[in-house]
């Protein structure tokens, strides 16, 4: 069958495909009088945010309920009713699998400007920095495969250092059929397939050339994030980071099903 742009879809097509291969993957809720959506159409429509490239939710959302679904609740509670779910999406959004090869890089995740750092309220929010400078907030770390799907990623604070953030992912090695981990010169232990520094004496006899184009793969995956919006600042607790990470992930990996 063939595999749909759901981007590409009339919007109440792609609702529809979507919450029907949302449901039964979502837990049960019982409904009340006055709600009108299920938990299924709610995460449709957030995940076809990313899908569209929308950077607000809220302009999203009520585009979503004046033009197509006037059922749908407030803003508020369906802010509400994704954050409870966050711990489901999250475990949706990438499945273990078992691999050869996996990539793994980092890319930061700003809460706000640098320079309002001091006035910021973000809770767990650290300074970093990483090869664009500064950061102040998160950085995401992940694991690709050669056809770029991530299959695992962690959000860890910004000062901690790549090589660590590694070893807390390679918790999950084996339970992923310990594969070969392809990383840049951050990870750099031993054990990584990394590639050379300039001034190494004895280069790892490991490292192949092939292997620098599989390190693309990753930097591709992480500029389709960026698009779909994973590092507008515009938040306020952890919980909507890790919704926001999550519907952007879930959205990346759509194109490798079919709802």
């Amino acid at each position: 069958m063939c595999r749909p742009d759901l981007s590409l879809l009339p919007i109440p097509e792609a609702l529809q495909r979507l919450t029907a291969w949302l449901a039964p993957q979502l837990p049960p809720k019982i409904m009340h009088a006055n709600e009108k959506a299920s938990d299924a159409e709610i995460v449709a429509v957030a995940l076809l945010q990313p899908l569209h490239k929308q950077m607000y939710f809220s302009r999203w959302w009520a585009l979503i309920k004046t033009n197509f679904c006037p059922h749908l609740p407030s803003l508020t509670q369906a802010t509400i009713r994704l954050s409870r779910l966050v711990p489901t999406l999250e475990t949706m959004s990438v499945k273990v699998e078992d691999l050869d090869f996996v990539v793994i890089d980092s890319q930061p995740l700003p809460v706000c400007r640098s320079k309002r750092a001091s006035r910021c309220t973000f809770p767990e929010a650290t300074f970093g920095y990483g090869t664009q400078g500064s950061v102040y907030g998160f950085k995401l770390h992940a694991w690709s495969t050669l056809n770029g799907k991530l299959v695992q990623y962690a959000i860890r604070p910004a000062n901690e250092h790549d090589l660590t953030a590694g070893y807390f992912m390679n918790e999950k090695w084996v339970e992923y059929g310990a594969p070969k981990i392809i990383g840049d010169k951050a990870y750099q232990d031993g054990v990584n397939l990394t590639p050379p520094k300039k001034n190494e004496i004895t280069p790892d006899p490991r490292w192949k050339e092939e292997y620098s184009s599989a390190r693309k793969i990753i930097e591709t995956v992480f500029s389709s994030l960026t698009r779909a919006g994973i590092r507008f600042s515009q938040l306020k607790t952890h919980v909507s980071l890790r919704l926001r990470i999550s519907l952007a992930v879930m959205a990346h990996n759509m194109r490798f099903i079919n709802p």
